[in-house]
């Protein structure tokens, strides 16, 4: 069954209201004041994103993630990177993959709390980093994108 861009984005919106966002750094795209929807919409519009749905910041920086019916899309400023959905392989918080690769467990590597980046793996075994606000916010984000990535699966 191929699901539609329109019902990707209403389980999106359910998955985020069930995660208590929007927050002070997780937005819904559609209610971002219009200059701001402008400028992403002009920034990744050859990206093919389906509808743009989520957004999240991280305070102290410039660097923002969308969440899209098709694909993902995050950067810093103007600068970004893209992913389609449907070519995630495996989908990871950063400090699990760091240690993962150290084989050491310390008290700094292990704080939830404090894990703000996604390490998404793609088909062809590449990683990215994807960032999103600590605690709550990048939790929702993991749980958002595990949702649709399953949702766009074929």
């Amino acid at each position: 069954m191929h699901k539609t861009d329109e019902y990707i984005e209403k389980r999106l919106k359910w998955k985020a209201e069930k995660h208590s966002l929007p927050t002070k750094h997780s937005f819904l795209f559609e209610s971002l004041p219009s200059e701001n929807q402008k400028h992403y919409s002009e920034l990744f519009k050859s990206q093919n994103i389906g509808i743009p749905v989520l957004v999240f910041t991280q305070p102290k920086n410039d660097k923002w993630t969308i969440i899209g019916t098709r694909k993902i899309v995050w950067g810093e400023y103007d600068k970004f990177e893209s992913l389609l959905i449907e070519n995630i392989k495996e989908i990871k918080p950063e400090s699990l993959v760091k240690l993962s690769e150290s084989g050491k467990a310390t008290k700094e590597s292990m704080k939830k709390a404090e894990w703000d980046e996604l390490t998404i793996t793609n088909l062809n075994f590449e990683k990215f980093i994807i960032p999103a606000f600590k605690g709550s916010d990048f939790f929702a984000m993991w749980n958002i994108l595990l949702m649709n990535w399953q949702l766009n699966q074929k």
